[in-house]
């Protein structure tokens, strides 16, 4: 399926051809890619004016259009969503106008002799699943314990036992203390050591021993053995899960995951 991968590249002194060229691949939803001196223009909420010099204008198969400099990761200018595209010559420049219509924006670029253009159709179908660090998985568990298991209720984060301090600290169904250590990749017999100074800390400080469950995606072999050896817990997380749960609060209204400005 993707071994099939066809594309065309040409590079042109003539206007006509070159237009024609670009004109044909956008208008077959290609991924268009320009190489050319370029001036750009944005006028919209705000205005900007970009003067000459040599840019990559990427215009994807759903239009979307970035323009990008010689140096750097972010894109000058772009226009996410687009209404129409039109592309015309004019006094011997190519000139590329990408409209949106709510809110009213265009951005306008013209293209000058060089032009180098790349067309063509890209499949991609996968999932995207961005992960969580660990105080990300900790603050998930800690506002739906449930993950780990029916009544559990978390009351801290971060919580100060002698010179230590666990991941999260609350009380099981029946009202036994538990302490949580969190590990976003595999649980070794490190964390399992680490774990277990917390409980003997808090079994000192308090007199009474808590439940101390270790959480990660997986455990070692040796993890295993350590924790049923001390009379620890291990509960299993899978992260996919756990980011699902992140995504859901954030379509529920809190705030946009990537808070970028536009220009």
């Amino acid at each position: 399926m993707y071994n099939s991968l066809s594309y065309m590249y040409r590079e042109f002194t003539d206007v006509n051809e070159a237009l024609k060229f670009i004109k044909e691949s956008i208008g077959l939803r290609h991924v268009t890619i320009i190489i050319a001196p370029c001036t750009v223009e944005y006028y919209g909420r705000g205005s900007s004016s970009l003067g000459l010099g040599e840019r990559v204008i990427l215009i994807k198969q759903d239009g979307a259009m970035l323009i990008h400099r010689p140096t750097g990761y972010q894109p000058v200018n772009w226009q996410p969503d687009i209404s129409s595209i039109e592309v015309k010559s004019e006094g011997g420049v190519i000139e590329i106008a990408a409209v949106r219509n709510d809110p009213r924006e265009m951005l306008v670029v013209k293209l000058s002799l060089p032009i180098k253009v790349l067309s063509c159709k890209l499949v991609d179908s996968a999932d995207f699943t961005k992960y969580l660090d660990e105080s990300g998985v900790r603050d998930i568990i800690f506002k739906h314990p449930e993950v780990l298991e029916d009544g559990l209720r978390l009351v801290e984060k971060e919580k100060v036992i002698g010179d230590l301090s666990v991941d999260l600290f609350g009380y099981d169904k029946n009202g036994n203390p538990v302490l949580i250590e969190v590990k976003r990749v595999r649980a070794d017999g490190e964390a399992v050591l680490q774990l277990f100074k917390y409980v003997e800390e808090y079994r000192k400080s308090s007199g009474i021993k808590p439940r101390g469950i270790l959480v990660a995606p997986e455990r070692s072999q040796g993890a295993l053995e350590l924790l049923e050896k001390l009379g620890l817990e291990f509960k299993k997380v899978n992260l996919r899960k756990l980011w699902k749960l992140k995504a859901e609060e954030v379509e529920g209204g809190s705030r946009s995951i990537l808070e970028f400005s536009r220009r």
